[in-house]
């Protein structure tokens, strides 16, 4: 750990050498990227430096002054922004994301017509493209629409439409349907009018969908290569160092029978099962059943389920198991979700009785959206404490978990995961005399991309897996890499 904590160290004190000497070399672009990367981590002091420091190369690079401008729109110096955004338009007034800036700023500087103006051209491009980038302000735009439709009758329908899109993407439906009708209704443009019917059917769609859609369905089917195949599966750390190809499916099925935003009461199936090409004898089959009732109360959620569960090893009966979780959630804000969560476990095990007993687990999980919720990071920590009828079987276990999910170019979805789990049994071993304890690596990958239809995804995945134990016998690798199509509903 010493040696690898050092090896950072080492890497960032190169970077931080580096990367001036690199701006120099690659002059006012350069420090733009470097720019631009300091903006998008909030760091407006750092991105004022840089885009300075680009202008210095090429004053008159109107993607420099741009993001200088949306720099000082950020840090409230508006009229230091104006200047520079002014300068990119003379420029490119075609700049991407140039226009949105410019009507946001004018909004800020309570310049309402041209805002009004600037905002009905976007509008009148592509209606379904509304502040794209604004998404941490629409709560802050809204109450901008709000009095432009106050201030200025003339713009009040215009002010309405924002206002409504700015309700829609701020989780109320109902008060964007108002304004929504009202643009409908009294718009003098025709277009302005279409654009609102537009949008309309777009929000009862999602309302109706809401309540008249009380299940979901789950399919996975897939074809791997597994390079080390478990002679004990779920989570006995034994293995055959042999080899097979194998077909894994997974079906999972929910129905809410009370299906409101605030109460859901349901049951769901899932089912798991997997054939070895020759290795059969290690087919597994699992027949999983969850009653649960979820209760919300913004910004909390608290849920309980109930799920029982058996499991066939090569048809025989393997494990019976019964699982009580209750649960609780906090939204602490739009992008950052936490989940906090108790399970109980009753295990029977029909083919080694020393594992039969009882298990208790919590867990912490976080969810952090990034990139406007193009991605997300996920996080969680854990502990798991084992009770079996043998001391042998008797163990806790630390568990971590690490990874990111997001879109990359060509409508990709890729999602990186680390886990780290630290297992240390109770009891000496009375087979091999000393007490186990195992460090357990495991790395996942998969890229992924709808196929056809929103519902249809094709994925490509692989795992691997390493287990260190003062024991021997319990040290191993294993790889597993395929390819599946998904299918929800």
């Amino acid at each position: 750990m010493q040696r690898v904590l050092k090896c950072i160290l080492a890497i960032s004190f190169v970077l931080v050498l580096l990367l001036p000497a690199h701006a120099e070399e690659g002059g006012g672009d350069a420090y733009y990227d470097l720019g631009v990367f300091a903006y998008e981590e909030g760091d407006y002091e750092g991105a004022e430096r840089h885009f300075k420091k680009a202008l210095e190369f090429d004053p008159g690079n109107p993607f420099y002054s741009h993001f200088l401008g949306k720099t000082y729109l950020q840090t409230g110096h508006y009229q230091e922004a104006m200047n520079y955004l002014n300068v990119a338009w003379k420029a490119n007034p075609d700049m991407s994301e140039l226009n949105y800036d410019m009507a946001f700023l004018n909004f800020k500087m309570s310049n309402y017509s041209r805002a009004a103006e600037l905002f009905t051209g976007i509008v009148d491009e592509d209606p379904s493209n509304i502040l794209p980038h604004y998404h941490d302000l629409y709560q802050t735009a809204l109450d901008y629409f709000l009095s432009v439709a106050e201030k200025s009758p003339g713009d009040m329908a215009n002010g309405y439409y924002y206002a409504g899109v700015c309700y829609w993407k701020t989780g109320k439906p109902q008060q964007a349907v108002e304004k929504l009708e009202y643009v409908k209704d009294n718009a003098e443009s025709a277009q302005l009018r279409k654009n609102a019917s537009k949008l309309l059917r777009v929000i009862n769609k999602e309302k109706e969908g809401e309540v008249v859609k009380p299940y979901s369905l789950y399919f996975k089917l897939g074809y791997y290569y597994d390079d080390n195949v478990a002679l004990e599966p779920l989570d006995e750390d034994v293995y055959s160092d042999e080899d097979d190809f194998v077909t894994k499916a997974y079906f999972s099925g929910k129905y809410n029978f009370v299906n409101t935003k605030q109460y859901k009461i349901g049951a769901g199936y899932s089912h798991y099962q997997t054939w070895y090409n020759d290795l059969d004898e290690y087919d597994l089959i699992g027949s999983i059943v969850d009653f649960y009732a979820k209760y919300r109360l913004q910004p909390w959620a608290f849920g309980l389920s109930f799920i029982p569960s058996y499991y066939w090893l090569d048809s025989d009966s393997y494990l019976r198991r019964y699982r009580v979780k209750p649960e609780v959630a906090w939204q602490y804000d739009k992008n950052l979700l936490t989940s906090l969560s108790y399970s109980y476990y009753d295990n029977e095990y029909f083919q080694n009785d020393d594992r039969t007993g009882h298990t208790n687990e919590v867990s912490l999980d976080a969810y952090y959206s990034i990139l406007n919720k193009k991605g997300y990071i996920f996080g969680g920590i854990g502990y798991e404490d084992n009770s079996a009828s043998h001391d042998d079987e008797d163990y806790g276990r630390i568990k971590t978990k690490l990874g990111i999910s997001l879109m990359i170019p060509w409508d990709l979805k890729l999602t990186v995961t680390g886990k780290y789990y630290d297992k240390e049994y109770d009891h000496v071993d009375t087979f091999y005399g000393v007490t186990r304890d195992d460090s357990q690596y495991h790395a996942s990958l998969e890229i992924s991309r709808r196929l056809f239809y929103d519902w249809l995804t094709v994925s490509a995945e692989f795992d691997y897996t390493k287990n260190e134990s003062d024991i021997d016998d319990f040290d191993y690798e294993r790889a597993v890499a395929g390819l599946a199509l998904i299918a929800r509903y």
